[in-house]
């Protein structure tokens, strides 16, 4: 009989414990989105079919979307969801590699602390002011921002597990490690609601909340995360202590190299611009401007228009689960299969039907990696072809509507995102013919790309589009209910699901648990993507405050830069940053100082849009961090390299560059749909 090491039992009752915190914010995230879904569906079938409407599914909706946004915080945390820009740490040894991201976890820690401080501080000061929402309900505030708090301190916990479990010290110990960081948890909720009085300054409370967490760090995880820990706030420090008394434009230059050092060594970019912000704050302005981190983390995302994001993953992730792409391809294969390269050209046409259905790049790439890429391998195509056409394919995710990038850009830049949708239709239709001109010219040139294709009889044809039908109507119906009027981009999502979930009914792919996994995958995305914007807005404050927009933008005046030469400085920014940067985190950092930019050139905000959306995508398919090359070296099985699509892709990016130009030259492509529905 084996015996069990000493402690072993302890050691996994902590395992557990980080397992209740996991399942409690998943569970609590997808709750969130089951009622959101439920209530918007309420709204739409009530309004449409007995012309009564609701007084509270908006504003509880968006009530709904900060609550899955932190209580699901936890959930990302421990499926280790969060964005992270991984270029480097990547390469290096698996040890070393191991110590950094221990390191950064305990960082993501310390940053949590202070978050957690300022929300409950603000919590609590809604609560003794009593204060109320201004809508019918009237509803006590203190209700749904206290979903912010518990789900910033499960975040803390569940960080703390995490990183302890990397470890084997004896339990006891553990519990000793940790000692430093329960005393911080209690005194800054003590603090935040005002429950002890302190001669504590703010820089003492940083400066008291940084040492314990150091001091967990050291006894938790040892020496080596300690000492990298430190060496990883050393910068920073060293970036907004020594610029607190420049010149804004070297303020500025510290921020943007403290971002990207950060980034670099794969500190998710959530926490990052979270640091930055906080960081800004306490070296460079007054301190009464650390409260307002609470009413970011609460204001960013407390909108209806964002609820529309997890309708439309949940959309999607519904749909991926259908095996819908299979029927997509199979039609498109059918009526292009006489065409050399006819399996490349049904890729991109099936790419973009399922795009316009799922709205994610990610999920489009990934599952017609799976159906489109070995067929067209078995056919006999160039790797670089076949994987750069489903590259390409993939990007059309977040161009033709619904676009979650729209979902956010339009918030944000004060731009309707039903205009957005509908903008996006004439680019997202030239940019699948350029695609198709693309691989037209290639095969031409280099005919032993692709074989010649096989003729198909109509009979097939038509019975191809048998299954076609359905998602088509779908899309029709999605896209119809915005522009007619009858539904918000929200509700638009919300009968989506319910359409998905009939299609997935009636091809018999739907069952009770992939539902639960394609709630589950709404509530990682939804979090993880909204924790970004509450980051990027925290950072947002401090840039206003200094204002570093109005500043740039006076200078690029002073540059006298023709429209032109403007918007290639801007192309070539976005290009530089997609190559390290994960496009919706791209836009949500760079909007706050773009967009002044943007107007005092006099460029119409809605036409921006679909610009930047087009030039986000292709960093989707830029090494080294485009994400859409990794899902696609993974569904290849290893059969086709990471360089090989790489450079299958290159065409494809220029064919974008020649678009966005296109777009630049003429406008009205892009405003001409938004504007005759007016």
């Amino acid at each position: 009989m084996s015996t069990l090491p000493k402690n072993t039992g302890a050691t996994d009752r902590l395992s557990q414990l980080s397992n209740i915190f996991e399942q409690t914010s998943r569970v609590l995230a997808i709750l969130g989105v089951t009622a959101m879904l439920g209530g918007v569906l309420i709204e739409v079938f009530g309004r449409s079919l007995f012309g009564v409407a609701t007084i509270w599914v908006t504003e509880v909706s968006s009530y709904l979307v900060v609550a899955i946004t932190f209580l699901g915080a936890a959930f990302v945390a421990s499926r280790d969801a969060h964005i992270r820009v991984d270029i480097i740490t990547s390469r290096l040894s698996v040890d070393l590699s191991t110590i950094i991201q221990s390191a950064t976890t305990w960082v993501s820690i310390a940053v949590s602390l202070l978050v957690l401080w300022k929300t409950q501080a603000f919590l609590t000061e809604n609560f003794v002011s009593d204060a109320r929402s201004w809508s019918l309900l009237n509803a006590p505030l203190w209700i749904p921002q206290s979903t912010v708090c518990i789900g910033v301190l499960m975040l803390v916990l569940s960080l703390c597990l995490k990183v302890g479990n990397e470890q084997n010290h004896n339990i006891y110990f553990k519990i000793l490690a940790y000692f430093p960081i329960l005393i911080s948890i209690g005194f800054i909720l003590l603090d935040g609601m005002e429950q002890i009085q302190t001669t504590l300054q703010l820089s003492q409370v940083v400066i008291l909340v940084m040492g314990l967490v150091s001091v967990s760090t050291l006894l938790v995880s040892g020496p080596k995360v300690f000492i990298t820990f430190i060496l990883l706030l050393i910068p920073v420090i060293a970036f907004f202590t020594f610029t607190s008394s420049s010149s804004l434009p070297f303020q500025s230059l510290a921020l943007i190299a403290c971002l990207f050092f950060l980034l670099l060594t794969g500190l998710p970019v959530t926490f990052a611009l979270f640091l930055v912000g906080i960081s800004a704050m306490y070296f460079w302005l007054p301190p009464v401007t650390f409260s307002y981190i609470g009413e970011r983390a609460w204001g960013a995302i407390n909108t209806f228009e964002l609820a529309a994001i997890p309708m439309f993953v949940l959309m999607g992730a519904i749909l991926v689960r259908s095996n819908a792409s299979t029927d997509m391809f199979m039609a498109a294969k059918n009526a292009l299969g006489r065409l050399r390269g006819g399996l490349a050209h049904a890729s991109i046409f099936a790419s973009g039907i399922f795009a316009a259905v799922s709205g994610s790049s990610l999920a489009t790439a990934a599952t017609m990696g799976r159906v489109a890429g070995p067929e067209m391998i078995k056919e006999g195509y160039r790797p670089e072809l076949a994987y750069g056409v489903l590259a390409a394919g993939g990007t059309l995710g977040i161009l033709i509507p619904p676009s979650i990038a729209m979902i956010v850009y339009g918030p944000l830049a004060g731009v309707p995102v039903t205009d957005l949708f509908l903008a996006g239709i004439i680019p997202g239709l030239l940019m699948i013919f350029a695609f198709v001109l693309v691989i037209a010219i290639w095969t031409l040139i280099d005919p032993k790309a692709a074989p010649t294709g096989h003729a198909v009889s109509w009979p097939d044809k038509i019975r191809s589009l048998k299954g076609v039908g359905p998602f088509l109507l779908l899309m029709l119906m999605i896209l119809g209910s915005l522009y007619m009027g009858f539904a918000t981009p929200t509700e638009a999502g919300a009968v989506g699901v319910l359409g998905a979930i009939l299609i997935s009914a009636f091809r018999r792919t739907f069952t009770f648990s992939g539902l639960i996994a394609a709630l589950e995958e709404a509530a990682l995305v939804t979090s993880f993507l909204l924790m970004i914007a509450v980051g990027a807005s925290v950072m947002g404050f401090a840039v206003d405050f200094l204002a570093m927009p109005q500043n740039l933008v006076q200078f690029v005046n002073s540059l006298n830069l023709s429209s032109l030469a403007l918007f290639v400085a801007i192309i070539v920014l976005y290009l530089i940053l997609g190559m390290f940067v994960e496009p919706i985190s791209m836009v949500l950092m760079t909007l706050p100082v773009v967009l002044p930019v943007i107007a005092a050139a006099g460029w119409d905000p809605l036409w921006f849009g679909i610009v930047l959306v087009m030039l986000v995508e292709i960093g989707l398919i830029t090494p080294p961090v485009g994400m859409i090359l990794y899902v696609l070296s993974g569904v290849s099985n290893g059969k086709v390299s990471l360089g090989q699509i790489s450079i299958g892709t290159l065409p494809f990016i220029f064919a974008f560059i020649s678009m966005i130009f296109l777009f630049f030259a003429f406008p009205a492509l892009v405003t001409f749909l938004p504007e005759i529905a007016k």
